[in-house]
C-alpha cells in the first residue's frame, strides 16, 4: 500500500495532463503508436456524431470544439466546449460504447486521430500515457461539482467573460495587447445556453458591456479590452474547467 501511495505522490507533482499531452504529441517518436497526421476542420464541420460507433479517438491540437447531444424531444443541448490538448472520444473507446455526443468544430481546428484498437493498445502499454489519461478523466468528473458551484458563485457577466476568454485563447496567439478582436463562433442562443441564461438576458449583458466600453461589436466580431480576461478570470477558468451547460 505504501508503495502505491508513493507512486501517486510522485505523479501528482508532475505535469498536468494537458501539458503532458502537448509534449507527447510533439515528439515524433510517439508516432509509432498509430496517431495519424493532423487534419484540419473548418467551423461547423462535425468530427463525429452522437450514437455512432466509436471508431477513433481524437486529440485537439488546436481549436475549439463543441460537444452537443439531442434530447429525446429533439432539442439540441450543448454540453460544453473543449479546447486544445484535450482527448475526444476516450470514454466511449474504453467502455466500448457509441459516442455519447456530437463533436463539432467551432473555430478552425487541427486534430490528430487514432483508431480505437491502437488507442487501447497505447493505454495498455504506455504507463505514463495511461496515468495522464486517468488524471484527465478524473478531472472531468471532479469538475462536474465545481461547474455547479460556478453557476451559483459566478455572476452571469463573469461567466460570459470566461467564455470570451476561452474563445480568445483559441483565436489569438497572445492576449497581451490592449484590444483583442475575436469572432463569436456560436449562435446567440448557443452562447446563452453555455452560461445558463436566456438569449434576452445575454443581449442585455452584451449591451451593458458595450456601454461600459469593455467590448465593441460589429457583424459577429467583438473587440474586447484586455480587462475581459483579467488574472482572476484566468484562475477561475482553470478552477471551474470547461464551460458548463444547464438546460433552460
Amino acid at each position: 500500500m505504501k508503495q502505491k501511495l508513493d507512486f501517486l505522490k510522485v505523479k501528482e507533482s508532475g505535469p498536468q495532463p494537458e501539458e503532458f499531452f502537448e509534449t507527447f504529441f510533439r515528439n515524433p517518436k510517439n508516432n509509432i503508436y498509430g496517431w495519424g497526421p493532423a487534419k484540419a476542420y473548418s467551423p461547423g464541420i462535425e468530427i463525429f456524431q452522437q450514437d455512432t460507433a466509436a471508431d477513433n479517438v481524437y486529440f485537439i491540437e488546436r481549436g475549439l470544439v463543441k460537444l452537443s447531444c439531442l434530447e429525446s424531444g429533439g432539442r439540441l443541448v450543448i454540453i460544453c466546449l473543449r479546447r486544445r490538448h484535450w482527448i475526444l472520444g476516450a470514454p466511449a473507446a474504453i467502455l466500448e460504447k457509441p459516442y455519447a455526443y456530437t463533436a463539432t468544430a467551432v473555430t478552425p481546428c487541427s486534430l490528430l486521430a487514432i483508431s480505437v484498437k491502437n488507442f487501447l493498445s497505447l493505454v495498455e502499454n504506455n504507463r505514463e500515457f495511461y496515468w495522464q489519461l486517468f488524471r484527465m478523466l478524473s478531472k472531468e468528473i471532479y469538475n462536474h461539482g465545481t461547474k455547479v458551484m460556478a453557476l451559483g458563485l459566478m455572476p452571469a457577466k463573469e461567466r460570459l467573460k470566461k467564455i470570451l476568454y476561452e474563445m480568445i485563447l483559441e483565436q489569438e496567439s497572445t492576449i497581451s495587447q490592449r484590444q483583442i478582436h475575436v469572432h463569436l463562433p456560436l449562435l446567440h442562443k448557443e452562447l446563452a445556453r453555455l452560461i445558463a441564461i436566456t438569449p434576452e438576458h445575454l443581449s442585455r449583458l452584451l449591451r451593458e458591456m458595450e456601454q461600459q466600453g469593455i467590448i465593441k461589436r460589429h457583424k459577429g466580431l467583438v473587440a474586447a479590452k484586455r480587462s475581459v480576461c483579467p488574472l482572476d478570470t484566468s484562475r477561475n477558468l482553470k478552477r471551474f474547467g470547461p464551460s458548463p451547460v444547464i438546460p433552460n
